[in-house]
């Protein structure tokens, strides 16, 4: 493919250089103790699918100083299943185990009927709208609070806000709570009109066609995110993207990235230096915000590197790439390396704020799952194979994929599953299953013999190491298969008390873990338990800090109470996390 200079690459490392870091006295060891003041705001960031040894085997030196000169927990794991985005951004903003907050996992059984189309019908969550998670939110009539709503009573008068590329990543974070979220819209493709009615403006220079568009969307969208250009009224402004299929960058012409593919600059800076998409167009939308509104919380979410992982297989997607290509910004290297400068912007904006609005901003540096390569892959590796390889709904019922919102199931398109995972349906009494480095299956009759059966069932799937059968508010361990030493230590550990987290009404009834390095929905995938997918980066920062490594066990459930001792805020309901003391 033709080379193409991006401006999205250029260095922005200095940014942290030129932070205040500055360490407490080492004659004040009663004030170390004690920890840092009270800190003003918090800013998490994000990176999606990011596994922590990326940080030193790719060049990312802002991310390499917060880390070093923040508390680093460096045995951090997410301790709960399923790995996945739409779970862990619920996860990090509540302080709730899956099983705590209203729904477990990309499926969801509809046990108490809250979007009334039947009670126990099901639903793909990473379709659910604002507006359905925070109806899931009220738990059944009892709401929780989550970071947003504290930050509100903490901080009056402030803003929480959530952007991201991601609809059910930014929204699932936003929840009720949340004041403003934005993130890309829905695909449209009207390139012939003016602004705002169509783009005519977004084509991709050095590829043939107009193609489609994405805009900012969301809750309480600003509208300075959302004007025409500021040269030419009747073209797209800054924040209007291409999004056209047919500028993949090669990603639908290659294996294994064809069975879920790129389109446009979702995801990408690509080479338009007007409308750069990806985490560019996230940390400038997020620029923007934290100099324009008036906040105490914000949730910033960088989605490439996850996009790239399950396209091309997470961390074995090693070959050398040029990333000044359009073809190669789609690649693991690249996208965590552009990710860093991204953040490098957000530090550098984060210090303007402080020295403007005074006292300090705690950051929180993390990600929402890990990631395992397919090296054992039971799923169809035909093109565009993705979703019919993560859901599988048998025809006869289908799934909703729109939530409060859907006409009628979906029969078609999550009904034509691999030939390993048919198995599960074999006795007709399958109602949905969801595989990817996990395997869960939810049942029409879902007694305890039937449970068993399906957890017979479970353990003769290819790579299933252990299955388990719900049982109330735990899961049964059913069987085991062999293991590796290092797999069956972690499974030792963590095994039951990760699926445990899933015991809920609206979770599955049957949940087999993978070995190592196997997967049935994409190359790079997560969902399960494997060390690989539970383990990710966790630290906390702020201006004074002493950088400290520590091997203290530390869970994602951990964060939101974490956040809220190191802001002073009190914590006035019961979570499954545990909060933490961040010193000097």
């Amino acid at each position: 493919m033709k080379k193409f200079r991006t401006v999205a690459l250029a260095t922005a490392s200095v940014v942290v250089a030129a932070l205040s870091v500055g360490g407490a006295s080492a004659s004040d060891a009663s004030a170390r103790d004690r920890g840092p003041a009270p800190a003003n705001r918090v800013v998490i960031v994000l990176f999606d699918q990011m596994l922590p040894q990326y940080a030193d085997q790719f060049h990312m030196p802002n991310y390499r100083k917060i880390r070093d000169r923040g508390t680093n927990y460096q045995q951090a794991y997410l301790g709960y299943m399923a790995s996945e985005t739409v779970i862990a951004h619920n996860v990090i903003t509540s302080g709730l185990a899956p099983k705590s907050m209203g729904y477990t996992d990309e499926a969801y059984r509809d046990s108490a009927n809250v979007f009334g189309k039947g009670v126990d019908a099901m639903h793909i969550t990473g379709d659910l709208s604002l507006a359905d998670f925070a109806t899931i939110e009220k738990n059944d009539g009892q709401p929780y609070p989550k970071l947003a709503d504290y930050l509100h009573s903490g901080r009056p008068g402030a803003k929480f806000i959530t952007v991201g590329e991601k609809s059910y990543a930014v929204e699932s974070a936003t929840g009720s709570g949340g004041d403003i979220a934005v993130r890309l819209s829905s695909r449209r493709s009207n390139v012939v009109d003016d602004y705002p009615t169509g783009c005519r403006n977004l084509s991709i220079p050095g590829v043939p066609g107009n193609g489609a568009w994405r805009s900012p969307a969301g809750k309480n969208v600003p509208t300075y995110l959302t004007t025409p250009d500021r040269t030419d009224p009747t073209l797209c402004g800054r924040y209007f993207i291409n999004s056209d299929k047919a500028n993949h960058y090669g990603t639908k012409d290659a294996f294994p990235s064809w069975l879920y593919p790129s389109e446009g600059n979702r995801f990408w800076p690509g080479n338009d230096p007007a409308h750069l998409g990806g985490d560019n167009w996230v940390a400038d939308a997020a620029v923007e915000m934290m100099a324009r509104e008036n906040w105490s919380g914000m949730f910033v979410t960088l989605g490439a590197i996850d996009k790239a992982g399950h396209m091309w297989g997470a961390q074995d997607d090693t070959s050398p790439q040029d990333c000044t290509t359009l073809a190669g910004m789609t690649h693991v290297r690249c996208a965590a390396e552009n990710a860093d400068v991204q953040f490098g912007k957000l530090l550098g904006q984060i210090k303007k704020v402080d020295a403007k609005r005074g006292g300090k901003t705690l950051v929180v540096l993390t990600a929402d799952h890990g990631a395992t390569f397919g090296e054992n892959f039971y799923g169809k590796t035909a093109a565009d194979s993705s979703d019919s390889n993560w859901y599988n709904a048998p025809a006869e019922l289908g799934v909703y994929d729109a939530g409060s919102g859907a006409g009628a199931p979906d029969k078609v398109t999550y009904s034509n599953p691999s030939e390993a995972v048919k198995a599960l349906n074999a006795d007709g009494n399958l109602q949905f299953s969801y595989q990817s480095s996990a395997i869960e299956s939810w049942l029409v009759d879902h007694s305890v013999t039937k449970k068993k059966a399906g957890a017979q069932t479970m353990l003769g799937m290819p790579g299933v190491t252990a299955s388990y059968w719900r049982d109330g508010d735990h899961f049964v361990l059913h069987g085991t298969n062999a293991m590796t030493k290092s797999e069956k230590s972690w499974w030792k550990r963590h095994g039951q008390e990760l699926v445990d987290t899933m015991a809920a009404p609206d979770g599955p009834d049957v949940v087999g873990l993978e070995h190592d390095r196997t997967s049935y929905g994409v190359y790079g995938d997560h969902g399960g338990a494997q060390e690989s997918v539970q383990r990710v980066p966790m630290v906390f920062w702020t201006p004074g800090m002493e950088g400290r490594k520590t091997s203290e066990s530390f869970r994602t459930l951990d964060v939101t109470p974490t956040i809220l001792r190191a802001m002073g805020i009190p914590v006035t309901t019961t979570m499954d996390g545990r909060a933490h003391s961040l010193r000097r």
